[in-house]
């Protein structure tokens, strides 16, 4: 049994989020084919299959896998928990599935983003975001921007950053819609991508 097929088979998600991952999982192999087609698929498919391992554990259970894994919880942890499952993920990634640092890394970040994202990082997040299975309308949105982008664009890269940008700037309205609180590191990730284009 591959690492990936023990990962398969030791999800346990609700049927919608298992739809999600597996829309993620066929949207990182799209992404990556278009924009980085050297980039290891395998790696891709284990960080697709963990990026949510833990999404639907209650905060309680969170914590105690920080407590587990020796994962410092931040005061921005405290006031935003649902940053909590991309860090425990990572650990479960790296510490039960021996993930190497590149695709923990970015499991941890597929919620915030971060500045100056490797490009594995970039294909999970923004396959996290416009995934078949996302119906949202927002996540329609973003989809539809970088679908019209590729068209636009000579460079397929300058298409998918536009796509991330977009994607970060929809995500932070409608964040501040809601009065909640911004990730200090997903505005570091949308500037530093702002200033890359």
């Amino acid at each position: 049994m591959t690492t990936n097929e023990k990962i398969l088979n030791d999800l346990r998600l609700s049927k919608k989020r298992y739809l999600h991952t597996m829309g993620v999982v066929a949207c990182t192999k799209e992404l990556a084919k278009r924009h980085f087609p050297l980039l290891s698929t395998e790696k891709l498919e284990t960080a697709a299959l963990l990026h949510d391992f833990t999404k639907e554990l209650s905060v309680e259970e969170q914590k105690a896998l920080c407590q587990k894994y020796n994962i410092a919880i931040t005061a921005e942890d405290e006031k935003i928990p649902k940053l909590f499952h991309g860090k425990t993920a990572a650990a479960i990634a790296i510490h039960e599935y021996s993930a190497d640092e590149e695709t923990a890394s970015a499991i941890y970040y597929h919620t915030t983003g971060r500045a100056n994202m490797t490009d594995m990082e970039t294909v999970l997040f923004f396959a996290d975001y416009i995934e078949d299975y996302r119906t949202d309308k927002a996540c329609i949105d973003v989809r539809k921007y970088y679908e019209k982008c590729l068209k636009q664009e000579d460079k397929h890269l300058i298409a998918l950053k536009k796509g991330v940008l977009y994607s970060f700037d929809t995500t932070i309205k409608h964040i501040l819609d809601k009065k909640e609180l911004i990730s200090y590191t997903t505005i570091e990730a949308r500037n530093s991508l702002l200033e890359d284009l």
